[in-house]
């Protein structure tokens, strides 16, 4: 829509105020916004985690969390007050009117209930759809997000799907009731580049198709760029700018905004600052051969096992000590199982995974978990990681405690606060709960966690992912400095190439459980040799400071 004229005025938000806690320990996580989204348009709110983006939006929606409350402010819906409306009247809006599609699939998705029948839920409520017409468009909307084989996933559970395959299926239960606003925090964040260009295509096919607003959330400026009409910038409860697509990537007008393209991470950001890479050690740290993680396909009254979901299909690689292997591939292509598999997490089907010589499958589970300290993982869900009833200090500790480090209390308390300076977080943060803090916030305490043990290896399950870009360079920034100062090895795995790009030394390609390109950083990004690589690269999306 961009350069268009503009549609009728279909969300309108003025004043929007959003409180937490009591007066006495008040918190303005909204402070006074203003905006509007009209019929067709994309307007994107951006900004660094903790800004009050998700929180604006789940209160156009009212579904705040109990701890806040809407302090003052207006939301219209095609003129409807929403601020004024019964609950009962609210429940029919939203899915019919307003879909959503929230940024931790995992936790938004009932553990208990097929994918199908979570669809399933909304064509039936707002659709009244029954029989054949309710699978047919099950499946309808699971192939519109691209995953395969729908009428036999649709019959399998959240914990079958990956992150970013739970992601797509979060898009196809906000579309299914064809609503006139689509609210979508983080939608891409969880896909690789390949997926999340047909995500985008798909949102804005369906927008086309209907005169849908969206209200669109994200920390990518390159995601952004693609599917703006207009920006919306907010740094701790306020707007600070507003523009269109045009006028902000252009000469983006706040001092906040030009932080945010400075982070934007980069090889021409890394070499810049000197981090070219440089020859390693020639140590090998971690060994793989031939690794395999199958998982069986059971059928039948005795669930006999008819084949395999061959998930990771024959992994060899070499991680040096001191340097960073990036792992890189679409969604539900091995690249987590992989690491998982390596960490002895998962049962492998066959294969060596050897660790300082050690050959890793073979130790009893007393003697792996004493290697369990060196061995580390950061999860790509932090909030379904972490113990919802732990304070932040005690989740930190925990692995302290099980391996014996830190002594007395006080020094690992003393060692809690460290930590938590070193991502970003306030020592006080430590006596709350996960619930108390923003995404971005939560994968900050698990970086903590993992670096609290002293680990020489950590698998980093897109650890970055749920970041805005200024707080992902300050979380790099950390990763490489604490690889340079205490020789530590990552295994990184990631969709974003511009972190690749910034911080690997080398790179594995996956694709479908198999390693399809495997070498040097800039080789692979520069001049990639497979033609899944070519294609991995042509998607990624690019900012074009003149569009």
């Amino acid at each position: 829509m961009s350069g268009a004229t503009r549609g009728a005025t279909l969300l309108e938000v003025r004043d929007l105020a959003v409180h937490f806690g009591s007066d006495s320990k008040l918190i303005k996580a909204v402070d006074g916004v203003s905006f509007d989204v009209a019929a067709g348009e994309t307007v994107v709110l951006v900004g660094e985690s903790g800004s009050g983006k998700s929180i604006s939006a789940l209160a156009c929606a009212r579904l705040l969390p109990p701890v806040a409350r809407i302090a003052g402010g207006t939301v219209r819906l095609a003129g409807e007050d929403l601020f004024r409306l019964p609950e009962a009247r609210m429940r029919d809006i939203r899915g019919a009117a307003i879909g959503m599609v929230f940024q931790e699939p995992q936790s938004s998705l009932n553990p208990v209930m097929t994918i199908g029948a979570q669809i399933g839920e909304t064509l039936v409520r707002h659709k009244r759809l029954r029989g054949a017409a309710l699978e047919r468009r099950i499946i309808e909307l699971l192939e519109a997000v691209g995953i395969e084989d729908a009428a036999r996933r649709s019959r399998e559970y959240p914990h079958q799907f990956s992150g970013g395959m739970k992601q797509r299926v979060m898009i196809a239960i906000a579309l299914a009731a064809d609503p006139r606003l689509l609210i979508a925090d983080e939608p891409t964040t969880a896909l690789d580049v390949t997926i999340q260009a047909q995500v985008l295509d798909l949102i804005r096919r369906i927008q086309r198709e209907r005169d849908m607003g969206i209200l669109f959330i994200t920390h990518d400026l390159a995601v952004a760029h693609q599917i703006a009409d207009r920006l919306i910038v907010m740094k701790q409860g306020k707007v600070v700018e507003t523009g269109t697509r045009e006028d902000f990537y252009r000469a983006p007008k706040h001092p906040y905004s030009r932080e945010l393209f400075a982070a934007l991470p980069s090889w021409e950001k890394r070499v810049r600052e000197g981090h070219a890479p440089q020859p390693g050690s020639g140590e090998v740290m971690l060994s793989v051969r031939d690794l395999k993680v199958w998982f069986p396909i059971k059928k039948g009254v005795f669930k006999r096992t008819v084949g395999h979901v061959k998930a990771v299909d024959g992994i060899s690689l070499d991680i040096e000590a001191g340097r960073t292997l990036a792992v890189v591939g679409e969604s539900g292509s091995g690249k987590t199982t992989m690491g998982k598999g390596i960490l002895q997490l998962l049962d492998v089907h066959a294969g060596a995974v050897r660790y300082k010589g050690v050959e890793l499958g073979s130790l009893d589970a007393a003697t792996l978990r004493r290697y369990r300290a060196e061995l580390q993982i950061v999860f790509q869900d932090p909030y379904s990681s972490m113990n919802p009833r732990m304070m932040v200090g005690d989740i930190i500790k925990e692995g302290m405690i099980a391996q014996g480090i830190g002594g007395s209390r006080a020094a690992r308390d003393a060692r809690v606060a460290e930590l938590l300076g070193q991502v970003g977080l306030e020592a006080a943060h430590a006596q709350r709960y996960p619930h108390e803090f923003s995404g971005g916030q939560r994968q900050r305490i698990c970086i903590a966690r993992a670096l609290a043990v002293e680990p020489r290896l950590i698998v980093c399950d897109e650890p970055t992912s749920a970041l805005d870009v200024s707080v992902q360079a300050q979380i790099l920034e950390l990763l490489r400095d604490l690889q340079e100062r205490l020789g530590l090895t990552y295994l990184f795995v990631t969709h974003n190439i511009g972190v690749v790009a910034y911080l690997a030394h080398r790179v594995a390609v996956m694709y479908r459980g198999e390693l399809v390109e495997y070498g040097e950083v800039e080789q692979v990004l520069h001049a990639p040799a497979h033609e899944y690589t070519q294609r991995l690269l042509a998607a990624v999306p690019a900012i074009d400071s003149a569009a």
